[in-house]
């Protein structure tokens, strides 16, 4: 199943560059991108947000990613609408880690 969304990688300065205000006071060779707080709660309020609007969610913390994806097309434009910044992008569903500890929510889970 194809799903859309946007991911954040905190181990990727290119994150940065498509959120540079959340970045300003970063400094890529001393602080590592993971301990940004402006970035870290630009993510989960706008999560939070999400959740509060629609369930149909699958949302995934993986090591150092976190992404929010759905097929649904009402959860697809919120997703659009809190994230207009980044780009959103298409993952299958199986193609996903849905490790035990990665998952924090999942929709599609049976």
């Amino acid at each position: 199943m194809k799903l859309y969304g946007v991911k954040i990688d905190f181990d990727n300065i290119q994150s940065c560059g498509i959120l540079p205000d959340m970045c300003l006071d970063f400094d890529h060779r001393f602080d590592e991108l993971s301990e940004n707080e402006k970035l870290l709660s630009y993510w989960n309020s706008h999560i939070n947000d999400l959740l509060e609007e629609t369930k149909d969610l699958v949302v995934i913390n993986d090591e150092t990613k976190s992404m929010v994806y759905s097929a649904d097309n009402n959860a697809i434009e919120l997703i659009k609408k809190h994230f207009k910044e980044i780009q959103l992008e298409t993952i299958e569903y199986e193609n996903i880690n849905k490790c035990d500890y990665c998952v924090q929510h999942d929709y599609l889970q049976n």
